[in-house]
């Protein structure tokens, strides 16, 4: 089922409480519209499941062009994407050479907060609806509660990366004597004390050993998440844990992920059908589904039409990884042609989630109408889990389990696997940067580079070159990333508008 977007009545009680709207004034409270008129029966909490699930794709994808936060949060402020000079705005040359200010529309959070309000009313009201409609059985309403307390958990994972600090909230606002205004809380509490319990609750209400959709969040993608969380806090075994737990889990198609050969990863021959077609591929999973019919076109920043972009590939990574694969019939690693059309010499067309050639050396050639062709967005697969297993067990003191997982991607790819001893993998200092480096290609316009970046503590590193060869070519003073402050976003001015007890970042504030 795509989720699609719906018009319901407690729809339109949104209330973007932490974004420029004030309250609703001529609305009835959220609880008394929700208990008289909703959640009546099993078909109002799947309409209001996928609603959740909606919004969130409308915050990652876009809900107009070129407004894909999944890229602009997770990709643009890294060293994959600069500005293309000849199209760039404000906010692109802030975001590319790390200089956001609170004006930039993408340093809002109201749409993960909405998110959150649509989780939290499910959490609060999906089980009533067994009051009213036999099919609302226990299961049926565990299923709910999960994937909503494993969505909230998402969007509160999204804020601690991108901003830290900020305000918790895990009722529905449902009283117009509530107050919008709260204090930001800690990144640590809201990671320790909100999500990681949410997780815990989502993975304990899930049925295991089922096969899930791939658009929706089942027992995989919550185990996904969950060590995806505890690699932030650099928790390294429970890490491990919540990895197990996820290679116990069923994929899609069926098949147990395994997590323990090459051959539970897509094959080699048709590593592109997990962008293509996730519904088929034992690797996916949790990818969102967009579809033109059911939400127009997934006019991404970097998407699939033959127009110039704002975002192109970065200069010093098309030299690399991109250009030397540009004029030969020699292609070592079977990722490059499938991620870019590297024939197209200006670097801004990515085909990482459209079908490629099948001839691996033709030209792509691009159809009358890209906008039609449905996107399918990856938040988690199983080569994403696999080098990020290889991180938790490196970090936890096994090199040779780390350089296994770490060579099941290379070799599955198609280049040269790493030899025990070899000085790129000698110790955990260059393990840490073998695999950050194979998850830079691996997971190309994925939404996970700049995120492994702050992760790591790899930012300074990696961005000073980057960003003083971008500030000398837009004519500015080569200064670099001197700030580290600045990994975190400046919260928007709307939001501090809306919201007068919230402090400024800092830096942003200074």
């Amino acid at each position: 089922m795509l989720h699609k977007r719906i018009y319901i009545p407690v729809l339109l009680l949104l209330v973007m409480f932490m974004g420029g709207c004030k309250k609703f004034l001529t609305q009835d409270p959220l609880a008394e519209v929700a208990e008289s008129q909703f959640f009546k029966s099993k078909y109002d909490v799947d309409a209001s499941i996928s609603g959740m699930y909606r919004l969130f794709q409308d915050v990652m994808v876009g809900e107009a062009q070129y407004k894909d936060r999944y890229h602009i949060w997770g990709e643009f402020r890294s060293d994959n994407f600069e500005r293309f000079l000849s199209y760039t705005t404000t906010q692109v040359t802030e975001i590319t050479l790390n200089s956001v200010t609170p004006d930039n529309e993408f340093s809002s959070w109201t749409g993960l907060y909405n998110v959150i309000y649509r989780a939290n009313v499910n959490i609060k009201y999906a089980a009533k609806a067994a009051e009213f409609d036999s099919r609302m059985t226990k299961d049926a309403i565990d299923k709910a509660l999960a994937e909503s307390y494993a969505m909230r958990a998402m969007a509160y994972f999204y804020i601690v990366r991108v901003w830290g600090d900020a305000p918790i909230w895990t009722e529905p606002y449902e009283s117009l004597s509530d107050s919008s205004q709260r204090v930001r809380e800690s990144s640590t509490k809201i990671l320790d004390e909100l999500i990681i319990p949410d997780l815990e609750k989502a993975y304990s209400l899930t049925l295991k050993n089922q096969t899930p959709l791939f658009h929706s969040i089942g027992e995989g993608a919550i185990a996904a998440l969950a060590a995806d969380v505890y690699m932030w806090k650099r928790d390294y075994p429970n890490a491990i844990k919540w990895m197990q737990n996820l290679f116990k889990a069923k994929a899609p198609t069926g098949k147990v992920y395994g997590g323990n050969l090459i051959t539970d990863l897509q094959p080699t021959a048709t590593w592109k059908q997990m962008f293509t077609s996730p519904a088929t591929s034992a690797e996916t999973i949790w990818t969102l589904d967009w579809s033109f019919a059911a939400s127009g076109c997934a006019c991404m920043s970097i998407s699939y039409t033959p127009n110039n972009k704002q975002y192109i590939i970065d200069q010093d990574v098309w030299n690399k990884w991109f250009l030397p694969y540009q004029n030969t019939t020699v292609l070592p690693d079977i990722r490059v042609r499938q991620t870019h059309d590297v024939w197209a010499n200006n670097r801004d067309r990515f085909i990482k989630y459209y079908a490629s050639p099948a001839n691996p050396t033709a030209a792509y050639t691009f159809p009358a109408t890209p906008e039609e062709i449905p996107a399918y967005v990856t938040m988690y697969r199983l080569g994403d889990m696999y080098l990020l297993y290889a991180e938790a067990l490196n970090g936890n003191n096994d090199l040779a389990g780390a350089l296994k997982y770490l060579n099941f991607i290379r070799k599955r790819a198609g280049v040269a696997e790493y030899l025990p001893g070899d000085v790129a993998v000698a110790d955990k200092t260059a393990m840490e940067d073998a695999i950050l480096q194979e998850r830079q290609y691996e997971l190309y316009g994925e939404g996970k580079r700049w995120f492994d970046l702050v992760r790591t503590n790899h930012v300074q590193k990696v961005m000073d070159p980057v960003l003083k060869r971008r500030q000398l070519a837009g004519g500015q003073d080569a200064v670099g990333f001197p700030d580290l402050r600045k990994t975190l976003w400046p919260l928007n001015r709307s939001v501090m508008n809306a919201n007068k007890k919230l402090k400024q970042n800092p830096s942003y504030a200074d």
